[in-house]
């Protein structure tokens, strides 16, 4: 079914060149709409099964056990921590050899240090890991923050993006739509010109993640809200209803590779070289023109125009998205829940079985099976208990030869999970074991560490752009110290710099492991510097301690070369002898005064 968006306002008169336009940008965004059909199915089922909604749709009688295990929604929440467990180093390199742009280098490592913790990216690479294994697809939006003006990013829901069906990835796309639910007076204040013509939409529900739906009768009082035109809704909260009665509009900003390309059809179409902008709300055209980011190309290293990051979980190198991770675990978890309910059936027909009871026995309204009850019988008939038989043991071995499965598919196991394994019996085998089963686990990191390094890539590239606004970052000195330097990005605009992440520089680390191979190689000789055996230990307070150590450092090399000096300025000067040994002796007996010198400057050493 075709989205169909809101009229625009009466007094909004387009041109015929504009009407074009908007039909053409709708029409390319109901082509990708409905390309991406099948798989917005997928997520909406990929949702629902990380929210434990295992059951839904079931036939199953209402006496019946319905336990969920909710295995899907541990692994992801296991994955998260592990694939963000320790921020991302990304060294700031400078092409070329000059010693300026090497310490110009050093100036933007701390800029980018400083924008990582300005933005909180931590808790941004979390909510991005969500969305890459839940759907698994993800999305970062690149964008100069609207306050401070520096380079921002924000988690984009994967179901605003919309892509040319062709793509399969960002840098052979032809064009790409965000189409984001936005307030109308988010509408107005980005656009006041045309803002103001825009009228609200309904039913953008299919433009948002997570959309867990509760079905009736399951104890909540539904709300029902009526408009001014007459039309019922019915929502399932208030909140809900609230939130979808702010007045919002589906903002669809169409970003087109080279706006020299006559994507529209336009015979009068002029070149337009660069990222074309267009974007439309409610039928109405509130922009058109260049995108803010000219920069975006192969000279800075960037390698697609579009201000968006794109993760994609596995997947086929021949499609845009990525396969959602709760997809396939879907039937083992199933599977086990079936089992574990049947278990539980089990466990309580035990404790409640089932009663024989003959016709004429004469017992009436007296079995509850209640502990310690009392059946009293009028009749000769007779009253048995019937006892269910127990669960065959291949019921067990199923359900353990199913967790290995899930275990196995998933790549999350007991060593993951921090388990112990009796088997492994010292740090080594650990380090080991923990590296071989998060195989699966690693390669994900790769794909997350490269997304991160387009990131700093986009981020240092916009830095570049900002002209003679300042911003004051902490730098690290070599000394030790911190201090902080005031930055202008346009110094740095002229200069050719890149970034690259230390691979693995996300997962986490054998601390132990580690500490005790540099203790074995100090023990050994190999190691001796003390700083830097310092700098690997965990311990408490250890800034300080490498502070005093710099200092005594310091002291002890001023010391040094104050010895120097006064060893030199003790030593007597005997250059009027001659440099070489032969060079002395012909001196000494060519000028026999010369060995009174010589006896005098000695003894005079001597006594000092």
């Amino acid at each position: 079914m075709a989205y169909t968006t809101s009229e625009p306002k009466t007094d909004y008169q387009p041109s015929k060149k504009e009407q074009k336009l908007l039909a053409k940008v709708y029409s390319m965004f109901e082509l990708a709409r409905q390309s991406k059909e099948e798989i917005v199915a997928e997520w909406r089922e990929a949702e629902a099964l990380y929210h434990g909604h295992h059951w839904e749709g079931a036939s199953v009688p209402d006496f019946k056990n319905k336990l969920t295990i909710d295995l899907i929604g541990s692994a992801i929440d296991t994955m998260i921590p592990i694939l963000n467990s320790r921020q991302p180093k990304l060294d700031i390199m400078a092409v070329g050899n000059d010693p300026i742009d090497q310490a110009m280098s050093e100036t933007l490592q701390a800029v980018m240090d400083e924008f990582w913790q300005l933005r909180d990216m931590q808790t941004c690479i979390s909510e991005l890991l969500l969305d890459y294994l839940i759907y698994g697809t993800a999305f970062m939006k690149i964008s100069y923050n609207q306050y401070d003006d520096l380079p921002d990013c924000d988690v984009a829901d994967p179901y605003t993006l919309f892509v040319n069906p062709s793509a399969t990835k960002l840098e052979n796309a032809e064009w790409v739509i965000y189409a984001s639910p936005t307030p109308l007076y988010e509408i107005k204040r980005m656009y006041p010109n045309k803002g103001k013509f825009v009228k609200s939409d309904r039913d953008l529900e299919q433009f948002r993640a997570q959309a867990i739906k509760t079905k009736q009768g399951t104890g909540e009082r539904p709300v029902v809200v009526t408009d001014p035109s007459g039309a019922m809704d019915l929502y399932k909260s208030k909140q809900q209803a609230f939130q979808d009665q702010e007045e919002s509009v589906l903002l669809l900003e169409c970003y087109m590779r080279d706006g020299s390309k006559d994507y529209m059809g336009d015979p009068d179409h002029k070149s337009q070289p660069g990222l074309r902008k267009i974007c439309i709300a409610g039928n109405v055209l509130l922009f058109d023109g260049e995108s803010k980011y000219p920069f975006f190309n192969q000279e800075n290293h960037i390698n697609n125009p579009f201000p968006f990051i794109h993760m994609k979980n596995f997947g086929s190198a021949h499609q845009f998205w990525g396969r959602p991770e709760p997809r396939r675990l879907k039937h083992l978890n199933l599977a086990m829940d079936r089992i574990t309910s049947q278990i539980a059936d089990n466990v309580s027909q035990m404790a409640n079985p089932s009663w024989v009871v003959d016709m004429t026995a004469d017992v009436q309204d007296q079995i509850h099976n209640k502990p310690g009850q009392i059946i009293r019988k009028r009749g000769a008939g007779q009253v048995s208990m019937v006892q269910p038989a127990g669960m065959p043991n291949y019921v067990f071995n199923l359900y353990n030869i199913l967790l290995d499965m899930f275990e196995t598919i998933s790549g999350v196991n007991k060593s993951t999970q921090g388990k112990a394994d009796t088997n492994v019996t010292s740090g080594v085998q650990a380090d080991l074991l923990q590296r071989a089963s998060s195989s699966k686990i690693d390669y994900k990191a790769r794909i997350i560490e490269q997304a991160l390094q387009n990131l700093g890539q986009l981020w240092l590239t916009m830095f570049k752009q900002l002209g003679t606004k300042m911003i004051n970052v902490p730098y690290m000195h070599s000394s030790g110290k911190m201090e902080y330097r005031s930055v202008v990005g346009m110094i740095f605009k002229e200069k050719d710099i890149m970034v690259r992440v230390r691979v693995g520089s996300t997962l986490p680390e054998n601390r132990q492991f580690m500490e005790n191979k540099i203790m074995q190689l100090a023990q050994l000789g190999v190691v001796t510097d003390p700083m830097y055996i310092v700098e690997n230990l965990n311990m408490p307070q250890k800034e300080q301690l490498l502070e005093r150590m710099a200092i005594q450092q310091q002291q002890a090399q001023q010391q040094a070369m104050l010895e120097q000096q006064q060893a030199m300025a003790q030593a007597p000067d005997t250059s009027r002898f001659g440099s070489t040994r032969e060079e002395m002796i012909s001196k000494l007996k060519s000028d026999p005064t010369l060995v009174a010198d010589a006896e005098q400057e000695v003894k005079g050493q001597n006594e000092n």
